[in-house]
């Protein structure tokens, strides 16, 4: 089921928000929860039963390893008066240890299988001249996001920040249907205190109005600009060879747009949907096309992901614990599997390693003197206040050009089915010549609306009329991804007046009656 789909919008969230309510208003808080969980596994079981069955059978599997840790962590309290559940390193035993790598094995190993096996089997059928038969396994939708969701609990509940929960609250914790598909990655902390909650807090109408309007937003960044950049891109990567230069390098950066609205408006509409339900899910998106460098941007862009990592594979491994040079050699690492999390594809091993180098020189040329985050300036500039301001402001302003640039180049590998392709569009850039952008670029730009619009103000009669409208989708495309509040900080600042009521309420409209060309959202393919 989509959140933008006429099933979720008009049956399926009203029904679930309704009996949600109804149960807590009354006090009935496991209620609530088992209405709620039943309610996300309806949401994931829509796309597909057999998509279910691998998910409860994940959750059951998981719920068992975390019992066996909290009863052996409960053994060791008992026999070793200094080790407490609050101190999850403190004498921790091989068993649990055990029973952690097991867990993680098992999460890994159902991953693998439903995600990477074919790519495995493909590369050693090309490596040793194997003919090992492909078994087109259908990927499960989130596996890649409940999984290290689940793996992250696992490891925490052996450190002791998980300290224990009912089976209902860890499979509405696995399951939250807002946040189920294509993330945030959560983790314990920041959810279980809220699910806990449930039955016994008061409702909040301005939280439930400021949802109501993140969501929105999220669905006119995902339905409105996100699907019609797409038309293009879809048209440009199906057309390669017959793209000329402007047009392959307008395929580049409309994708690069077409990823983060459609992405970052998922996430919107996630957490406008918890904060309808009284839920807060952390931020995912902080306007990450603003970054000044890569590192920046990192802390920007899919921020849950990024943090999963540096928490779970990054620290482990030393951190920066062990000098510099095994701390790059980590962060490479990290990057590494970042790429190959998003997919089974040398392309994406690419896109990864692109990212890490750039990430790894970065972080090399501030820790030995080349500069830092915010770019300061020396002191005698910096003292000709005017002068110096202005200095720092164009030296960000070529960091975020060129970070964002680059971004756009790797994107390249990341939409692409394979690196050959991507080599055809770079090739297209280089050899093609430059010339006005042809029909099928601009073409799914001219919606009806618009283009009567233009009639109306007579402006089709205009030279190359018909490019006006993508010309107008991209100034504004970039004017609010460089410029303008992103939506979770509109969101923050909303006010339920009559005015913004008014303007909620038909962006939500045009969303609705736009939704006849819905497509799905890209992360469901990760």
């Amino acid at each position: 089921m989509l959140f933008n789909s006429y099933i979720f919008i008009f049956l399926f969230f009203p029904l679930c928000l309704a009996g949600f309510y109804l149960l807590e208003s009354r006090g009935k808080a496991q209620a609530a929860k088992i209405w709620i969980t039943g309610f996300s596994l309806w949401f994931y079981g829509y796309f597909n039963l057999y998509y279910l069955s691998i998910m409860v059978v994940s959750i059951l599997i998981n719920f068992l390893i975390f019992r066996l840790l909290l009863r052996e962590k409960e053994k060791g309290s008992r026999k070793n008066p200094g080790s407490t559940m609050a101190d999850g390193r403190k004498g921790k035993k091989m068993p649990q240890k055990l029973l952690l790598a097991a867990g993680i094995c098992a999460n890994l190993g159902l991953l693998f299988y439903f995600k990477y096996y074919d790519f495995f089997v493909e590369n050693i059928n090309a490596l040793f001249g194997t003919d090992f038969l492909l078994k087109n396994i259908l990927l499960p939708l989130g596996i890649s996001f409940f999984t290290f969701q689940q793996i992250g609990f696992l490891v925490d509940a052996c450190r002791g920040e998980a300290q224990g929960c009912s089976f209902v609250e860890y499979a509405l914790f696995v399951s939250f249907f807002p946040q189920l598909i294509a993330g945030p990655i959560v983790n314990y902390a920041e959810m279980m205190p809220q699910f806990r909650a449930i039955g016994h807090r008061a409702f909040s109408w301005e939280k439930f109005t400021k949802g109501l309007y993140l969501f929105t937003l999220g669905m006119a960044k995902k339905v409105l600009i996100a699907d019609t950049f797409g038309l293009a891109v879809d048209y440009g990567y199906g057309n390669i060879a017959a793209l000329n230069g402007t047009d392959a390098v307008l395929v580049m950066v409309f994708y690069t747009l077409q990823l983060y609205f459609d992405f970052s408006g998922y996430c919107d509409m996630a957490r406008g949907l918890g904060w309808m339900l009284g839920i807060e899910i952390p931020v995912n998106f902080n306007s990450p096309y603003k970054a000044s460098n890569i590192i920046d941007f990192w802390k920007r862009w899919h921020i849950t992901l990024n943090r999963f990592l540096m928490r779970y594979v990054y620290i482990p491994l030393g951190g920066n614990r062990r000098g510099e040079k095994r701390m790059l050699a980590n962060l490479m690492l990290v990057f590494l599997i970042s790429g190959l999390w998003h997919g089974a594809g040398w392309n994406f091993v690419i896109w990864g390693t692109l990212h890490g180098v750039l990430y790894v020189c970065t972080r090399c040329w501030q820790l030995h003197g080349g500069g830092t985050e915010r770019g300061h300036l020396p002191a005698s500039e910096e003292n000709a206040a005017g002068f110096g301001r202005l200095c720092q402001s164009l030296r960000r302003a070529a960091g975020v050009f060129c970070t964002f640039l680059f971004v756009n180049v790797a994107w390249v590998f990341f939409r692409a089915a394979d690196f050959g392709e991507a080599a055809e569009l770079f090739g297209q850039m280089k050899n093609g010549g430059f010339a006005l952008p042809s029909a099928g670029i601009y073409d799914g730009f001219n919606l009806d609306e618009f283009w009567y619009v233009m009639k109306v103000l007579h402006l089709t009669s205009l030279p190359h009329s018909d490019m006006l409208l993508c010309a107008a989708f991209l100034i504004f495309a970039l004017a609010a991804v460089f410029l303008h509040k992103n939506a979770g900080e509109m969101a923050e600042r909303f006010l339920p007046k009559a005015q913004n009521m008014v303007t909620t309420a038909v962006l939500f409209l045009w969303c609705v009656l736009s939704l006849s060309g819905v497509s799905t959202f890209l992360y469901f393919n990760f």
